[in-house]
């Protein structure tokens, strides 16, 4: 059956195992995932093959509009091959079937598939509105960044730690950290998480920036403590933890997710420190890719830009961005903008 039954035991076993085995996982699409997005309610469809094998999947995460209707939205799935475009449709329909009765107006998917004009044209032709270059608004356009600055590690397969893959005026920078005697350590515990969020707190009330509850974060370690999913990592400075920083790993990367320091002083270098730990995570795990997140755009004069650039000497992965498959078109025009 194409909609997962969550009382069954073994088909939920089956599917969680089907997308954390997965090269085309993502976290969000993890069905531990849920539990951190507590006020979205779940749908899982997938696929099978001739030998009732499943061969796609769908974690779909729905919440009610002011208008009564229902947002649908699979982040960074679906968990398949995307150049299988015909399996896609299939996937999409199948999906747009099983959601017939959640009063729905949209199913959105944003897979991390590069941007060609090809594929844009390509998926336009099947039918689905997509949200990329024609939006305006940068990095906030779409719910997930279309540019991330992801580090190739399998470009250098014979590589062991994180300064194989900078320059040699970085390995500097990178190191100077350390023999200044920043410490870093991770962990999934509650001091861990505690550390965390008052560093995140901290930066983010500096930069005035919004930032998640702290219960956001206590479901994220709750979900996910007992695997080796997610780390925490901790930058300490003579005993005081001056920054931190969120991973995860599953499927063909870790992805560091959220930060926060202290202090913007360079002379520490928490956050340079941290990021050699989590890339050397993802190399000890043979993890192909190291993804660092979302920029606004490829500026000399952006800091966000610049920081990341220290790692990625390739430039910044354009993704196709947001997939929408419309199921009631008078409300998608009343309430989604920039199409």
């Amino acid at each position: 059956m194409p909609l997962l039954d969550m009382n069954d035991a073994a088909a939920v076993a089956r599917y969680n195992d089907f997308v954390r085995q997965s090269p085309f996982a993502q976290i969000t699409q993890d069905m531990a995932w849920a539990q951190v997005k507590e006020n979205w309610t779940p749908r899982y469809v997938y696929l099978e093959d001739a030998d009732n094998n499943i061969i796609a999947a769908l974690s779909i995460l729905m919440i009610q509009q002011a208008n009564g209707k229902m947002f649908a939205y699979a982040s960074k799935g679906p968990v398949m091959d995307m150049t299988d475009l015909d399996l896609f449709d299939q996937l999409m329909q199948t999906a747009k079937d099983l959601l017939a009765n959640d009063n729905v107006y949209v199913l959105r998917v944003d897979p991390e598939i590069a941007y060609t004009d090809a594929l844009n044209e390509a998926l336009q032709a099947r039918g689905y509105v997509t949200r990329n270059r024609n939006l305006s608004g940068g990095m906030h356009a779409t719910i997930q960044p279309r540019l991330n600055m992801v580090m190739n590690l399998a470009a250098k397969p014979e590589a062991e730690t994180t300064f194989d893959f900078v320059p040699s005026k970085t390995k500097n920078k990178l190191r100077r950290p350390f023999r200044d005697g920043i410490v870093v350590d991770f962990g999934l515990d509650q001091s861990y998480l505690d550390d965390f969020f008052m560093t995140y707190e901290i930066m983010s009330q500096r930069h005035e920036i919004t930032y998640r509850p702290k219960d956001y974060f206590q479901r994220m370690l709750e979900a996910y403590q007992g695997t080796d999913l997610m780390r925490i990592y901790r930058a300490s400075y003579e005993g005081a933890v001056i920054g931190t920083g969120i991973a995860f790993k599953i499927g063909s990367k870790v992805w560091y997710m959220y930060a926060g320091t202290i202090d913007d002083a360079p002379v520490y270098g928490a956050a340079y420190a941290i990021q050699v730990e989590m890339i050397q995570w993802a190399i000890d795990a043979k993890m192909p890719l190291y993804d660092l997140g979302g920029i606004e755009e490829e500026d000399v004069e952006d800091s966000l830009w610049q920081f990341k650039r220290n790692f990625v000497r390739d430039g910044a992965q354009e993704y196709i961005g947001e997939i929408d498959l419309v199921l009631d078109q008078a409300t998608y025009d009343a309430v989604v903008p920039n199409k």
